[in-house]
């Protein structure tokens, strides 16, 4: 291969390296975002746990009667509501906006 072919043939390549470089940023970013969310979930899923066990529905015990359920989950979601606060206030500020707004 002659001197001008590899300086072409490496000039070609340097004109996609952004291409390369901006698709890697992309791929980095949604893995980023991806692992962001997944570890809410996973924070949301343990406060869940939580408020189960403080509401007292974790553990052995007899299953609930249909009546009793939409107490049970009012239970869970005011104590889950009230940890949540504590983790992330600035999303419970939100939420009380819109609530307001309503």
């Amino acid at each position: 291969m002659s001197e001008h072919e590899d300086e072409q043939e490496n000039g070609h390549d340097h004109e996609h390296e952004p291409d390369v470089d901006e698709a890697l940023e992309e791929a980095l970013e949604l893995d980023t975002q991806s692992q962001i969310f997944l570890e809410m979930r996973r924070q949301n899923l343990d406060l869940l746990k939580i408020a189960s066990e403080v509401a007292g529905y974790a553990g052995p015990h007899a299953p609930l009667k249909q009546g009793d359920v939409k107490n049970a989950l009012k239970a869970m979601w005011d104590i889950y509501s009230e940890l949540y606060a504590w983790v992330d206030p600035e999303e419970s500020e939100d939420d009380d906006d819109d609530e307001d707004d309503e």
